[in-house]
């Protein structure tokens, strides 16, 4: 199966409140990971010359048909049990 690049919305924790980066990395796989899973997205944008930078994170929303798609959250350390989100 070929690969297919999906925008994503990445939430990177704060000293207060997250940030929120809105199509501002991707994600590069066959299909659309599943709530829970960890991934790894690297950023749209790179300037010439440089190494796009690379996050691992954790999914959190999957909306097929939304222009960003996939919704994660950078961790630090381990990802949370996958019923986690199931149950929120």
């Amino acid at each position: 199966m070929d690969e297919r690049t999906f925008a994503v919305t990445l939430v990177r924790p704060g000293p207060a409140l997250p940030y929120f980066e809105v199509g501002a990395y991707r994600y590069t796989g066959e299909w659309l990971p599943e709530v829970g899973d960890t991934i790894t997205v690297t950023r749209a944008f790179v300037a010439d010359g440089e190494e796009p930078e690379v996050i691992e994170a954790y999914v959190t929303r999957v909306r097929p048909a939304a222009d960003t798609p996939i919704s994660v959250t950078q961790f630090r350390g381990s990802a949370p049990e996958r019923e986690d989100f199931l149950a929120a």
